[in-house]
């Protein structure tokens, strides 16, 4: 084996840190990020590749922050700009991003509870959050009981029944 292929070799292998790495950094572009942006007002085309990023992060086969320092993200990764790169490279260095940060930070933490509702996208939930004050499955149990939601468009009553299944079983729990 000539020294060439040997660091041929070791350049693309991926140690137990990179995976970690990667792995942190794909669950923290996905972690609902999309759906605060999108309720923050960011533009949905942007908002909605954070999720597909993540998951690509998760399966690509070299150290990202290898990639990243080298200066290869985007020739590397699709659909990495300047900013997607400089949103990557915050969290790698810094363990978040200061940009997404300020677009998520004047939402509650608790409309994440709302991501995993059958037949809730991020639209219906910036709308249950802006224009019924929804935040959190207890005051969308709030909603319900009250009847605000009747009426509401996008949710009718199929979707009010996925709704009410999901929140009877997931408040029990609690």
């Amino acid at each position: 084996m000539t020294q060439n292929s040997r660091n041929r070799q070791r350049r693309f292998r991926v140690t137990q840190r990179d995976v970690h790495t990667s792995k942190n950094l794909s669950e923290r572009l996905a972690n609902n990020r999309n759906t605060f942006l999108i309720i923050n007002d960011y533009p949905e085309e942007h908002a909605t590749r954070y999720p597909w990023l993540a998951h690509y992060i998760s399966r690509f086969p070299e150290s990202i922050e290898a990639v990243f320092r080298q200066g290869r993200l985007q020739e590397e990764i699709p659909g990495v700009g300047e900013t997607m790169e400089t949103i990557i490279g915050e969290f790698l260095t810094t363990g978040t991003s200061a940009k997404l940060e300020e677009c998520i930070c004047d939402t509650p933490r608790t409309v994440a509870e709302l991501v995993p509702i059958p037949g809730l996208g991020a639209k219906t939930i910036k709308r249950l959050y802006q224009e019924v004050g929804v935040e959190s499955l207890v005051s969308l149990r709030a909603a319900i009981d009250e009847g605000r939601l009747k009426g509401f468009r996008g949710i009718g009553p199929k979707t009010l029944a996925k709704i009410e299944a999901y929140l009877e079983k997931t408040l029990l729990k609690t």
